[in-house]
């Protein structure tokens, strides 16, 4: 046995030795074709490069990563703009300033092998955007944004084959068919940020840095924003009852109900905690008795098993009141990851709650749970954060490349 974890071990190392020679080589290969290939660079408009450099530098503080892994950022821009404004080399210097940027954030080492990839990809996908707009003549705006836009989207490619396509399967181990579905869901943002470098670009000719205040306005302060709304904090602050409200809207959201069973869902476990209901038949009865209500009703059935055997009916599957099914799964929820809880991550939390599905808890809530998960950005540093996406009136996938995977 110990043998064998060893020589797997030894292949895994292997392996990633291998993503870090090609990287190497990818690296040592830039300096030639910068020194002898690039096209030519421009230095004397030092204020548009620092206005660049800036908008770089928020712009990849505020990225909005897919869940994938590749991230959706306005540097995408930043640098095809750069290329076409002053040149390779100041377009890379740009870029490398965004990498030394996070190596000085505390959260962020500079020396890693996601930044060796980092370091080869930048420079080759500038170089490539840079040869293909030396390649084509300038025909006016329309050719010149056709010809920036393919720049753009060869970048994007250039990018995926040097650096994520290296390094997530030789040094993360993923396989193939994940990369390329990262390039395929990379592919419809690619094209709108190269378009908007593109017509940044074109409007430089004419409004000067006022094309980089426009493009700010669209691209780098909306992400920013984005990024703000998306920030949240760990369930494991908050009290278990709140965290039980927290996911049961969250859950209800995803099922689609409307604000009306939203409310009567809250109301359903505003009433059970204030019960601590125990399932007991008798107990449940004196409640009933003096409040007939759909809310009161529904709180005494929240200790139901979907399998039919709880209480205090033993009422199985979708016999059981939805609001109680759906406070069932948020109270689990919260019982896993809340104050006073074990404060599970939540990918633990589902994993339990994957347990109980079938059993105890609805399976359908249950899934709902997951694709909740699926919408939050989850990290090692909060691998259970407050569900707050769903918050934000945006669609699905959206709320999907807002999620950290």
């Amino acid at each position: 046995m110990n043998g064998t974890m060893m020589a797997v071990r030894h292949r895994w190392t292997m392996r990633q030795g291998a993503g870090l020679l090609l990287h190497a080589c990818a690296i040592a290969a830039l300096v030639p074709a910068l020194v002898w290939l690039a096209p030519a660079s421009y230095w004397n408009r030092p204020l548009i490069l620092v206005v660049l450099g800036v908008l770089a530098l928020i712009a990849a503080r505020h990225e909005v990563p897919l869940p994938s892994g590749i991230r959706f950022e306005a540097t995408v821009s930043l640098s095809l703009i750069a290329i076409a404004v002053a040149g390779p080399l100041p377009a890379l210097a740009i870029m490398y300033a965004t990498i030394l940027a996070d190596g000085l954030r505390r959260d962020e080492r500079l020396f890693r092998a996601g930044n060796l990839a980092n370091v080869a990809s930048y420079g080759w996908y500038v170089l490539a955007g840079a040869w293909i707009l030396e390649l084509v003549p300038d025909f006016g705006p329309a050719a010149a944004l056709a010809a920036l836009t393919a720049a753009g989207m060869l970048q994007l490619l250039v990018n995926w084959a040097v650096g994520p396509a290296i390094y997530a399967t030789l040094w993360l181990g993923h396989p193939m068919r994940a990369i390329v579905q990262m390039l395929r869901d990379a592919l419809p943002a690619g094209l709108v940020m190269a378009l908007l470098g593109g017509v940044t670009v074109v409007l430089f000719g004419t409004l000067d840095v006022t094309a980089l205040a426009l493009f700010a306005l669209v691209a780098v302060l909306p992400q920013t924003a984005l990024t703000y709304a998306a920030r949240t904090r760990p369930v494991a602050a908050l009290d278990p009852h709140i965290a039980t409200r927290r996911y049961a809207t969250a859950i209800a959201m995803q099922l689609g109900l409307p604000r009306s069973e939203r409310r009567h869902v809250d109301e359903v476990i505003r009433v059970a905690h204030e019960r601590g209901l125990s399932g007991d038949p008798g107990e449940h009865l004196s409640h009933t008795v003096i409040d007939w209500s759909e809310a009161s009703c529904a709180a005494g059935h929240v200790t139901e098993w979907w399998n039919g055997a709880g209480w205090p009916a033993g009422l199985p599957g979708t016999i059981i009141p939805e609001a109680a099914r759906i406070a069932a799964v948020a109270q689990t929820w919260a019982a896993l990851t809340a104050e006073g809880s074990p404060r599970l991550g939540h990918v633990d939390a589902l994993a339990h709650l994957d347990a109980a599905a079938g059993v105890r808890l609805d399976p359908g809530v249950v899934r709902a749970a997951r694709a909740v998960i699926g919408q939050e950005r989850l990290s090692a540093g909060e691998p259970a954060p407050e569900p707050r996406l769903h918050n934000l009136h945006v669609p699905a996938p959206l709320r999907r490349v807002l999620a950290s995977g």
